[in-house]
């Protein structure tokens, strides 16, 4: 029994070191392959879609910016509905602290009867959040209707002023990204 958990913890022992090795060699082992093959990309934000009126302005913004980075970049087709996105990119312009507030008036007929029944209600809301900027990078599940709840998560990152001038945090993707190719097309040209 003895020389059985020994032969057993020789074997892990030797697959991990092999493991390690493995990924010396490649830099890129973490980076999700799914990420190489998608062509179309949708952009939104925690908060709603570019042209949503309940989508703060900073992340409006940081939409702007992401989708402007990835056109520069070429290897993906925005598209402008996510249902016809292979992935879908949700920004989220740093802020601690974040409020609405709105008022909201309804008029309608009367069930009987002349005259317009109309009725008034208000809206708020607060969230706190991380001062940095957000991204994360979505695989959707195919489904009948489209569900970011349900939706995976491959890539994300955070950093300070990461969705502004330049978008820092899709330079740092598109890194990412270019060296995974190059280093599969260079794994794919060996014998």
């Amino acid at each position: 029994m003895r020389r059985a958990c020994f032969c057993f913890s020789l074997v892990l022992i030797v697959a991990s070191a092999l493991q390690a090795k493995k990924r010396d060699k490649d830099p890129t082992a973490g980076f999700p392959r799914v990420l190489l093959h998608a062509r179309f990309v949708y952009v939104t934000s925690f908060t709603g879609g570019q042209f949503k009126i309940s989508t703060y302005p900073e992340d409006r913004a940081a939409i702007d910016t992401v989708q402007e980075a990835i056109q520069k970049w070429g290897r993906y087709t925005l598209v402008y509905k996510p249902e016809e996105a292979d992935l879908i990119i949700n920004v989220r312009a740093g802020r601690e602290l974040e409020a609405s507030a709105g008022l909201r008036t309804a008029s309608a007929p009367p069930p009987t009867g002349t005259g317009v029944n109309t009725s008034t209600g208000g809206m708020w809301g607060a969230s706190i959040g991380p001062a940095d900027d957000y991204i994360e990078i979505l695989t959707p599940i195919p489904t009948e209707r489209l569900d970011l709840s349900r939706a995976t998560i491959v890539w994300n990152r955070t950093r300070h002023n990461g969705l502004g001038q330049g978008a820092p945090l899709i330079q740092e993707f598109r890194k990412e990204a270019d060296a995974a190719a190059a280093h599969d097309a260079d794994s794919n040209k060996k014998p």
